[in-house]
C-alpha cells in the first residue's frame, strides 16, 4: 500500500470522527452550523488541518473559530481514541470559504441567466 493512500484513508476517517465529535459530543450552540469539509493530514501524521465552513455572518464565523480553538484538545483526544495511530496528530481548525464562494458564483450565474432570458 502506498503511503499516500494510507494518508488519504486516515484523513477521511479523521474527517468523519471530527464531524461526529463536533455534532454529537460537543453541545455548543455556536457549532450547530459548522460543516467539516476535509482534513489535511501531514505526511508524518504530526498535524491535521481540519477545513470547515460556517453558514452565517462574520460574527458567527469568529465565534465558531474561537469555540473550535477551545475544543481542539478534546477533538484531538477523540481522534486518538477512535483511530489507532502511533502518534495522534495535533488538530488545527481552519476556515474554508469555498462553499460560500460557490454559492456566490451560483447566484451570479442565476442572475446572468435571468437577465439573458429577459432580453430575449
Amino acid at each position: 500500500m502506498k503511503p499516500a493512500d494510507r494518508n488519504r484513508r486516515v484523513a477521511e476517517e479523521m474527517q468523519r470522527v471530527v464531524a461526529e465529535t463536533l455534532h454529537r459530543d460537543i453541545k455548543d450552540f455556536d457549532l450547530r452550523m459548522v460543516t467539516v469539509i476535509r482534513c489535511e493530514l501531514a505526511r508524518d501524521f504530526s498535524e491535521v488541518i481540519v477545513r470547515y465552513s460556517v453558514l452565517g455572518n462574520e460574527d458567527m464565523r469568529r465565534q465558531c473559530a474561537t469555540t473550535l480553538s477551545k475544543v481542539a484538545g478534546f477533538v484531538q483526544r477523540q481522534v486518538g481514541l477512535a483511530i489507532k495511530l502511533h502518534r495522534v496528530p495535533h488538530v488545527r481548525f481552519q476556515f474554508d470559504a469555498s462553499i460560500e464562494e460557490g454559492l456566490k458564483l451560483e447566484q451570479l450565474f442565476d442572475r446572468i441567466t435571468r437577465e439573458r432570458n429577459a432580453d430575449q
